[in-house]
């Protein structure tokens, strides 16, 4: 929906929005968009409140495609200060990656999702309803049911599908403001320091799937990336001042993890100078850069991935930097959805061949991951135990045979603490599988004795401790009796 303005320039934030019939678009709150878009660069407080505004589903998400413009505009003018152009930046963000879990391991294809917008607008809302519905239980795989399910729950709020319309127009609007919007990658002013525009606008770019043959352009074209340190020619001395405040403001140097994670999502499998820098940096001393380029060529290559690509990864995974830490680094953070959680999702692109690493990356999440513990527990009981919508009975888990990885998925979840099991979306998600939802019934069922580890947790006594039990499910997973170590 493409809002109506008196001319077709931009005076400003402040003056062009002035022009926009923000209230029609946005009847609670639209009027004071102007004035929010004007205070934007400067304001953490207004880049919080029109967020609220304008986020999906919220209603006043019909106003966001007319934001776009307003919001690059700000991010790109030379004169606003280097150092904020990262809050209309992440607010575009958001608003492209609203549910940024649909979005892995694969990318939402544009023409699809154009005919299901179509489709759903032009039918009546209930027979939508009932059909996101059933598309939901017949979902092939956790990515369908999760973008079913969180179009279904768009849906029922008081804008209906006319906020699935503004949702993909709000992402028309701002691939078609990348040739602006790469000019951020460029220089040192974008490229240095916190909050950099260049990592922000990486992370934005990554997620615009239709345009990602220019942005992985212009991204290994904003730094030396393409180059191996050993290649790159030697930095000449500036002969004036004018030639040392240019080289200043030119960052050729080594890229961002922020656009290497880009690469990762926009780059060709039949790129091979991307594909052979990317092996470069996975070789180099920068920690974060190897980790961001290793989970860079798994995305890429998916089920032809190198073994290098994920050894390297589990490897970084073991440092005292960990999987959290080194995802935050170059991963972006949407919504309620951590950088490890959205990189946990991503590696599913490689199949079989990351199943082992996603295991390893699993307890982790599950411990420290409140907000995303149900979406990470459909993902692991789908690794192991094939998709929701198979079709599952209490005998069968009362009488199967788990292999090693189901075991360890199950034992993952077995050792949550009580409080966890009230999360009524993670019991739900459990007895989507016919499993338990109560955590006593579930730990009997995988051989586990609660209580033993809450012992485990308990401030350890004078005396020695007893040796631990390997029965139950350690016994199957590890072999041996019921006896004592």
């Amino acid at each position: 929906m493409n809002a109506t303005t008196d001319n077709d320039s931009n005076d400003g934030a402040d003056g062009g929005a002035a022009a926009v019939n923000w209230t029609a678009l946005a009847p609670e709150g639209g009027e004071r968009v102007p004035e929010l878009l004007g205070q934007l660069a400067g304001s953490d407080a207004a880049l919080s409140e029109l967020h609220d505004l304008i986020e999906f589903p919220a209603p006043g998400h019909l106003a966001a495609p007319a934001a776009v413009d307003f919001l690059v505009d700000i991010a790109c003018d030379e004169e606003t200060p280097p150092t904020d152009r990262w809050r209309p930046l992440s607010l575009l963000l958001e608003l492209v990656t609203a549910h940024a879990e649909d979005r892995f391991p694969q990318p939402r294809d544009l023409d699809q999702w154009r005919d299901e917008v179509a489709w759903a607008t032009s039918n009546d809302i209930e027979k939508v309803r009932e059909q996101y519905r059933a598309w939901a239980e017949e979902a092939p795989d956790e990515q369908h049911y999760l973008r079913m399910r969180n179009r279904l729950t768009a849906i029922e709020g008081p804008a209906g599908t006319a906020v699935l319309r503004a949702e993909l127009e709000t992402f028309e609007a701002v691939c078609a403001r990348v040739p602006d919007l790469v000019g951020l990658l460029k220089g040192a002013v974008n490229r240095r320091g916190l909050d950099r525009a260049g990592e922000w606008v990486s992370y934005l770019l990554a997620f615009l799937a239709p345009e990602a043959a220019r942005v992985s352009a212009e991204i290994t074209g904003a730094s030396q990336f393409l180059l191996a340190k050993d290649l790159r020619p030697a930095p000449q001395a500036p002969t004036s001042l004018r030639d040392a405040m240019a080289g200043a403001l030119d960052d050729g140097g080594d890229p961002l993890p922020a656009e290497i994670f880009a690469l990762g999502l926009t780059a060709s499998p039949h790129d091979v100078d991307t594909t052979v820098a990317l092996t470069h940096q996975m070789a180099g001393g920068n920690l974060y850069n190897s980790f961001a380029a290793s989970v860079a060529v798994v995305l890429i290559h998916g089920e032809n991935t190198p073994r290098e690509g994920l050894r390297r990864i589990g490897r970084g995974g073991g440092t005292s930097m960990g999987y959290e830490g080194l995802f935050n680094e170059s991963w972006p953070h949407c919504g309620v959805r951590s950088p490890r959680v959205l990189g946990f999702l991503a590696l599913g692109r490689a199949g079989d061949r990351a199943r082992r690493l996603r295991l390893d990356i699993l307890p982790g999440l599950l411990q420290g991951e409140d907000d995303s513990r149900a979406l990470v527990t459909g993902v692991g009981l789908e690794m192991v135990l094939g998709p929701r919508s198979k079709g599952y009975s209490e005998e069968e888990h009362a009488n199967a045979e788990y292999d090693e990885d189901t075991l360890k998925v199950l034992w993952a979840i077995a050792e949550l603490p009580e409080p966890a099991w009230s999360d009524e979306e993670f019991t739900d998600t459990l007895r989507a599988w016919a499993l338990p939802g109560e955590r006593e019934e579930f730990c009997a069922l995988v051989g586990v004795d609660p209580d033993a580890e809450e012992a485990e947790d308990a401030p350890a006594q004078a005396q020695a401790p007893a040796a631990p039990e390997i029965g139950g499910l350690l016994g199957r997973l590890f072999g041996g009796g019921g006896g004592r170590r």
